[in-house]
């Protein structure tokens, strides 16, 4: 039994010749390969780069505008691979996730909320990328927006439905 790990991915394989090892090893360059392409053009885009650096690290703050009323919002951003960082919040009766990833130069949010029993992560794209904020766009549901603000010292979130404000959280770099 042979195991080959290539990030989060382990293949195991029962060789039985050495001859069985070459579509075992073409499948990991062909991965290798594939994570390469999708993430090279990410590479050259110093928005996205920028967007990344920006999010990182630990926030403190506040969702100040919610359905309910505010909330407490502290949120650490922490990168899980090159283009792809990750922080979750729990601001009371839910847990957020927020996924920020590229892949073949687009910028993607994956957005997941646990209220009232969801497990279903929505998936928006960015549609409009400048130094002072980031638009992404849902597919499905069409009328959701999320409008994040990046800065070195305080950052906002603002989620639209329809093109109006649903959700604003306000951020500030939390202190060590």
């Amino acid at each position: 039994m042979t195991k080959i790990k290539w990030g989060q991915i382990t293949i195991v394989s029962n060789i039985r010749e050495n001859c069985d090892l070459i579509p075992l090893i073409s499948l990991v360059l062909i991965l290798q390969v594939a994570s390469f392409s999708a993430w090279s053009d990410c590479d050259e885009d110093s928005d996205v780069q920028t967007f990344f650096d920006r999010l990182s690290g630990a926030w403190q703050g506040e969702a100040v505008t919610t359905p309910v009323g505010p909330l407490p919002y502290d949120i650490s951003f922490k990168r899980r691979e090159p283009f792809w960082i990750y922080g979750q919040a729990m601001p009371g009766a839910a847990v957020h996730h927020w996924g920020f990833y590229c892949e073949h130069g687009e910028l993607w949010l994956r957005f997941l909320t646990t209220f009232r029993g969801n497990r279903d992560p929505i998936l928006l794209q960015a549609i409009s990328i400048t130094d002072t904020q980031t638009l992404f766009k849902a597919k499905t549901p069409a009328f959701l927006q999320v409008k994040i603000r990046p800065g070195q010292t305080h950052s906002s979130f603002e989620v639209m439905h329809h093109g109006e404000r649903h959700v604003l959280i306000e951020l500030k770099r939390a202190t060590e």
